[in-house]
C-alpha cells in the first residue's frame, strides 16, 4: 500500500473544509487526476485507487506524482473490491464519491460502520439498459444507488434517463464527464508545429490528414471512416488517414489501407502523450455506431481534439452530438457518404476549418477542462448535502 500526502495549494487554511473520499480505478492514470487536483484547492480530497489498471495504452501502475493538492492511496484490488479500506473510513469524511461498480456495496457497508453521516455520490457512464437477464440484474443496484446517494453524477443524458426510469429525483442527477482535460497542454499548433508533428509521426506534411484515436472495433466506426477517406480527393492535394489505437480490426485495416497507401496506423499511447497526434491533424473523426448493447458514452478523444482547435466530425451515436454541440459537424452514424461529404467541406474550405477549430477549443475549455469538471462535481456534492449553491449546467444542455 502506498499513501502519499502531496504538498500544494490545498485547503489547509480553510476552516472545517469539506472532506471527500474518491474511490475509483479511473485515477490510476495520472492525466485523469487533474480534476482531483482542482477539487483539492477547495476541499480536503483523498483518492483511493487500485495499485494498477488498464487503459487503451495498456497496463498502468498508480505511481504517485508530485505537486498535487490531494492525498493518493493505492491498494491491491481483489475481484471488484478494494481490501484494507477500513482505516480510510475510520478517518471519516462528510462527503465522498463512489464510482458505479460492485465496490459500491463495500463502500456502503464501510460507511454505515465508520462514517454513517457521510454523503454518498455515485457516478455512472452506462447509457443503455442491458438486454435480457443482465438488465434485470442491474435493477437492484440502480435502486440501491438511488436510495443511498445524495447526488448522482452521470456521464451523458442517456445515463440520466436510465436513473429517471428507475425513479430517481431529477434534482439529484448531474450530467458531467467523470474526468476533464488540460487546455494548456492540449494547445493549438502553429503551421510549423503541425509539420514538425507530422515528421515525428511519419505522416505526409502536405496531405489533408484525417485522424481517429480509440479502440479498433466495429462499433467505433473506423471502417466507415476508411471508406469515406477512400472516396475523398480534395483538389490539389492528397488525403491521408491516421489511426491511433489497437484492436481486432487492425489487420483488416492494414489490408484495406495498403491498397492505396493512404492509411497510417500508429500504436496506442497514454492520454498525456496524445497532444502531438491531435496537433498533426487537419480533421478528427469519431463516427461510432450504436449496437444492441452499446452506444458512445462520451468521446473524450473528440473533446481533446477540440481543445487542440482541430475540427471534429462526429456521428449521431450516443453522447457525441452533445460533446461537439455546434462546434463541429455531425453526420448520421454508419453513413460513409455523409461522412465523406463533411470531410470534403473541411478539406476545401480553410475558413470553415478555422472557424470550427476556434469554436471547438472554446467549448472544450469551457465545459471539459479539469477546472470545469471539478467545479461541477463539488457543486453536485454540496447540493446533495443540502447546501444552497447554484446548480451546474449540464454540458448536454449547452448548445453553442
Amino acid at each position: 500500500m502506498d499513501s502519499k500526502r502531496q504538498a500544494g495549494p490545498g485547503p489547509a487554511a480553510m476552516s472545517d473544509p469539506l472532506s471527500i473520499l474518491v474511490v475509483s480505478h479511473t485515477y490510476v492514470t495520472p492525466e485523469n487526476r487533474g480534476k482531483l487536483e482542482e477539487m483539492g484547492r477547495r476541499a480536503r480530497v483523498r483518492a483511493l485507487v487500485p495499485a494498477q489498471g488498464a487503459d487503451i495504452a495498456g497496463v498502468q501502475r498508480a505511481a504517485a506524482s508530485g505537486g498535487e493538492s490531494y492525498e493518493l492511496v493505492t491498494l491491491p484490488i481483489v475481484g471488484s473490491t478494494l481490501p484494507g479500506t477500513r482505516w480510510l473510513f475510520r478517518r471519516g469524511g462528510r462527503a465522498w464519491e463512489e464510482v458505479w461498480s460492485l465496490a459500491m456495496l463495500q463502500g456502503l457497508a464501510l460507511r454505515r460502520r465508520h462514517c454513517p453521516r457521510a454523503a454518498l455520490t455515485v457516478f455512472a457512464w452506462e447509457s443503455l439498459r442491458r438486454p435480457g437477464w443482465r438488465g434485470s440484474a442491474t435493477t437492484p443496484f440502480y435502486r440501491l444507488a438511488i436510495r443511498s446517494a445524495s447526488a448522482i453524477m452521470v456521464g451523458n443524458r442517456d445515463a440520466r434517463e436510465l436513473f429517471l426510469r428507475q425513479g430517481a429525483d431529477a434534482g439529484r442527477i448531474f450530467v458531467t464527464p467523470q474526468v476533464g482535460l488540460d487546455p494548456r497542454r492540449l494547445a493549438q499548433a502553429s503551421p510549423e508545429e503541425r509539420r514538425s508533428r507530422r515528421r515525428e509521426l511519419g505522416l505526409d506534411e502536405d496531405a489533408f490528414v484525417v485522424g481517429f484515436a480509440g479502440r479498433l472495433v466495429p462499433e467505433k466506426g473506423v471502417l466507415d471512416l476508411l471508406e469515406a477517406v477512400r472516396r475523398l480527393q480534395p483538389p490539389g492535394t492528397g488525403v491521408q488517414m491516421a489511426v491511433l489505437g489497437s484492436g481486432p480490426l487492425e489487420t483488416q485495416l492494414r489490408e484495406r489501407g495498403s491498397r492505396d497507401g493512404r492509411l497510417v496506423i500508429l500504436p496506442a499511447r497514454p492520454r498525456d502523450q496524445m497532444a502531438p497526434f491531435y496537433q498533426s491533424l487537419d480533421a478528427f473523426v469519431l463516427t461510432s455506431r450504436t449496437t444492441r448493447t452499446w452506444k458512445e458514452q462520451f468521446g473524450m478523444v473528440a473533446a481533446e481534439a477540440m481543445a487542440c482547435a482541430v475540427p471534429v466530425v462526429g456521428s449521431s451515436s450516443g453522447a457525441i452530438p452533445d460533446v461537439i454541440g455546434r462546434a463541429g459537424l455531425i453526420v448520421p452514424e454508419a453513413d460513409p457518404d455523409a461522412l465523406g461529404a463533411a470531410l470534403h467541406r473541411l478539406a476545401v474550405d480553410d475558413r470553415l476549418r478555422a472557424e470550427i477549430g476556434v469554436a471547438g477549443r472554446r467549448r472544450s475549455a469551457r465545459l471539459f477542462s479539469h477546472e470545469a469538471v471539478a467545479a461541477t462535481t463539488l457543486r453536485a456534492i454540496e447540493i446533495g448535502r443540502g447546501r444552497a449553491v447554484e446548480r451546474p449546467v449540464a454540458y448536454c444542455d449547452v448548445d453553442d
